[in-house]
């Protein structure tokens, strides 16, 4: 079965396909806060959404691409480039904190049942890419710094997936605000100095 969507990504998607999109992801959403996430399956999700199975596949491989996709169109409204503030290299991470917090329900019930990995794996990935992006764009000027620009946004990406699984793991301790200080604090000086050399 071929389970590639139809839709070329230059393509808007038309009423239909939204709607079933949004039938799927609420779907799922609302069977993480009933059982494990691990433990749901695609039929569940198709039951749950009330559409068949080949209209999943139409638009998604499995449930982690159902739950990563919707996963990564968040953190591209969260994302906020790479600036410099003060001489010193700036990351803001508060929106995502901030987001996190206020679907804390879900992001518990995905700890609990074994999605958060699925999720901060995806996560992870597509930060590197973002903060990649955006140090090359900083270094407008061609030049390479001393550390490979992969290496940089892999180390960055990595140190926020740690704190956020962290954070979630603990309760959410500390104030959005006060994670992403102490993270500007803790990771962005080394990734200035590197960049400034």
């Amino acid at each position: 079965m071929d389970k590639t969507p139809h839709l070329s990504e230059d393509t808007p998607p038309d009423r239909r396909t939204q709607r079933s999109r949004q039938s799927l992801w609420h779907a799922l959403i609302a069977l993480i806060q009933e059982k494990r996430y691990e433990a749901i399956t695609v039929q569940d999700i198709c039951d749950r959404a009330n559409v068949g199975r080949s209209t999943f596949y139409t638009h998604y491989h499995d449930k982690d691409d159902l739950l990563t996709s919707n996963f990564q169109q968040v953190m591209e409204s969260l994302g906020q480039p790479l600036a410099y503030r003060g001489g010193q290299l700036i990351f803001p991470i508060a929106p995502l904190f901030e987001h996190v917090q206020g679907h804390h329900h879900l992001y518990k019930a995905l700890l609990w049942g074994g999605g958060l990995d699925v999720l901060l794996r995806a996560g992870q990935k597509q930060w590197s890419q973002q903060i990649e992006q955006y140090v090359r764009a900083l270094l407008n000027d061609g030049r390479q710094p001393a550390v490979p620009i992969p290496v940089i946004a892999t180390y960055i990406a990595g140190s926020l997936q740690t704190l956020l699984l962290w954070w979630i793991e603990r309760k959410m301790p500390y104030s959005p605000e006060r994670i992403d200080k102490m993270f500007q604090q803790l990771v962005m000086p080394g990734v200035t100095a590197i960049l400034s050399a």
